[in-house]
């Protein structure tokens, strides 16, 4: 996605960025294969141990990120 696509993205559907890092992924075509193999299952949703922030990681680490999110919680307002 390019910088004016998720710009038009996060105005179309109000979305709100809390912050941006930065992130090495080495093997940016392996990410891509995990992102459509997630994508075309359903995503079991478990709260705090599989949601979102989990569904992230796995795409990092297929890429060889060696990173982490901190936060496992979605931040309130």
């Amino acid at each position: 996605m390019t910088e004016q696509t998720y710009h038009h993205y996060s105005l179309e559907g109000r979305k709100r960025e809390l912050f941006r890092r930065k992130i090495v992924l080495p093997n940016p075509a392996g990410a891509q294969r995990k992102l459509e193999g997630l994508s075309i299952n359903r995503w079991l949703w478990l709260g705090i141990p599989n949601n979102c922030v989990s569904y992230v990681e796995e795409i990092l680490k297929a890429g060889g990120a060696d990173e982490s999110i901190v936060s496992n919680c979605p931040v309130l307002r």
